[in-house]
Parts: C-alpha cells; sequence; structure tokens
C-alpha cells in the first residue's frame, strides 16, 4: 500500500511546476529578526578562567561570571526568486558593546573573597604598598556572517510558500578591548591605557546554513516569513591584535603578551583538571608543552536558529 502512494506522489511532483524555473523574474529583499543559539562551550570556559586568573594575579574583585549561548540576531537578504525557486545573499550582524566602570585591583590583597570598591582604595592611598587602583574597561564585539543561499519554496495555495534551502558564506569579526588603569598609592605608577583586538585565525572561516521556511503571501508585493534551522561554524583559535599602548595591571594579569599570541587553555600535566588561560605564541607553547597541555581557545557557533522576516517583491515584466 505505501509503495503505490509513494510512486503516486512521486508522479505528482514530477508532473506539476514544483521544480521547475519557469515564469517572471521576481526581485525579492527582506529584513528579519530572531535568536541564534549555540553552546560555545571554550568561551564560557574562558570567562571563568578569566575572573579566577584577574581575582588571583590582580587583586580584582570575585565576580561571578555570566556565560552565554546566544544572541539576537538580525539579518538583512537580496535576492531573486523564478519558479519555485529562491536565490539570496544573506547578511547578519551581531554587535555587543560591554562597559565596566570603577573597577578596583590591588595585588597586595589578591586572596580576599570580599569586595572591595575605587573608593576603599582612594581612603588608604596613601598606605598602599603594592600595584593598586582603578580600570575602565570597554568591549566590543562584532560578528558578520555572509551566506549565499538556496532554497525551494513552492507556492501550496495562492497565499502559502513552504520548503527548504542551504546557504553557504563566510563568518568575519574581531573584538576591540580598552582598558584604562589610574594606579593609587605614595610611589603610584602613571596612568596607562591599552587597547588591542582579539581575531579569528583564521580570520574568515566557513559558515554552512540548513533551513526550513514558511510564508505566508497576502499580496504579490509583501510576505511574512518564519524560518529555522541548524547552523555550522567553527572558529579554531583566537589571536591578539593590533595591540597599543601599555598597562602595568594587564602585563601583570597575563605575563606579558604581545601582538600574535594566541589564547589557550592549560592544564599541568600531572594534574589536567587544574585549568586556567594563558596567552602566548604557538613556539611557546610547545616549549612548554613538557610541563603543560595547551588547548586553543576556540569559537564554537554550531547551533540553531529562528527568525521572523518581511519580505517585498516585485515582479519583472
Amino acid at each position: 500500500m505505501v509503495a503505490p502512494l509513494l510512486l503516486s506522489l512521486l508522479t505528482f511532483l514530477h508532473g506539476t511546476e514544483l521544480w521547475r524555473p519557469v515564469g517572471p523574474w521576481t526581485l525579492r529583499a527582506g529584513v528579519s529578526a530572531g535568536y541564534s543559539h549555540y553552546d560555545g562551550v571554550d568561551l564560557n570556559r574562558t570567562l571563568v578562567l578569566l575572573e579566577n586568573l584577574t581575582r588571583e594575579a590582580a587583586g580584582t574583585n570575585p565576580y561571578a561570571v555570566k556565560g552565554f549561548d546566544g544572541h539576537p540576531a538580525a539579518q538583512k537578504r537580496l535576492g531573486v526568486r523564478r519558479g519555485p525557486w529562491n536565490l539570496d545573499l544573506e547578511m547578519e550582524q551581531w554587535i555587543e558593546t560591554f562597559h565596566q566602570s570603577e573597577v578596583p585591583f590591588n595585588l597586595e590583597d589578591n586572596d580576599r573573597d570580599n569586595r572591595i570598591t575605587c573608593d576603599d582604595l582612594r581612603v588608604q592611598a596613601d598606605r598602599l604598598t603594592s600595584l593598586a587602583g582603578c580600570i575602565q574597561a570597554s568591549e566590543r564585539f562584532l560578528f558578520v556572517p555572509l551566506t549565499a543561499q538556496v532554497s525551494w519554496m513552492p507556492a501550496w495555495t495562492s497565499w502559502m510558500r513552504a520548503g527548504f534551502g542551504y546557504g553557504l558564506g563566510v563568518l568575519a569579526g574581531d573584538a576591540s578591548v580598552t582598558l584604562d588603569a589610574q594606579y593609587l598609592g605614595p610611589d603610584a605608577a602613571p596612568d596607562d591605557q591599552i587597547t588591542f583586538a582579539i581575531t579569528p585565525d583564521p580570520l574568515v572561516t566557513p559558515v554552512h546554513k540548513w533551513f526550513a521556511s514558511l510564508e505566508w503571501v497576502p499580496t504579490r508585493f509583501f510576505g511574512l516569513e518564519l524560518r529555522g534551522g541548524w547552523r555550522l561554524t567553527h572558529l579554531p583559535s583566537f589571536v591578539l591584535a593590533e595591540k597599543q599602548g601599555s598597562s602595568q595591571v594587564f602585563d601583570a594579569a597575563f605575563d606579558y603578551p604581545e601582538t600574535g599570541d594566541y589564547l589557550w587553555i592549560q592544564a599541568p600535566g600531572r594534574n589536567p583538571e587544574v585549568q586556567s588561560i594563558w596567552i602566548g605564541s604557538r613556539e611557546e607553547a610547545v616549549g612548554r608543552s613538557s610541563r603543560y597541555s595547551y588547548h586553543a581557545v576556540e569559537g564554537n557557533f554550531d547551533g540553531w536558529f529562528l527568525a521572523g522576516s518581511v519580505v517585498f517583491e516585485w515582479r519583472f515584466p
């Protein structure tokens, strides 16, 4: 019974216009908003290790690490349609900006588990004997996936289209960081500033998208689309770039990193469960490999996405 039904379905599909790109060309433009989910295991682990490192090496306040597993996403698409086939170019832009003000640090008291403020340090400034002060910090994250997409979206009724598609493209982006430090104490160092970028290596990596779509088309010029699917992209490592200026507290926490150094998760060879964040070159990591194991911090952005779109269409004569 199943075989005749399948044969009838294949005959129906073959004998209709569901597959053939026939008819007039249509220009399409759309904007969408939704959510992209991913695990980001290494990046979340890095945040935890970073909290440990800055507290132990620079005496910053203990703080609760908030991991992340996704972000709101906005896309823009431009393409053409003929018959049931859509060819689109989609650009997604993800920008996140963070600011931290009045972040105190005190290397003399880096074992404490209580919180202090910059005002606390200013009150006792004449008694400070180690590197201490306050930090103003800002970070900006920018990621831009760009994909060329093909989708099969036949009109099942006069007002509804549904189908599936695939996109192939590239992911580029970076993070820029600025740290301003004010030092306190009788022999305080001059205030300083450092700016640097953290970029993927390689700078551009491939992106794959598989998706299914449902579109309501009330008129020939306008439609509403719901799209969901799976994204596959992986950043194999991150490198320090465009370093400008200097910072004593930054060097104290990260052991004098330089442009071209990579972000690593390191662990002692005899105790691999005790991990820490380290910034250094590949050559340094190889030289220290007899005592430590090293794993380059990766960006795993595999995950699902869901978005709603407003689509406009202009049919050519």
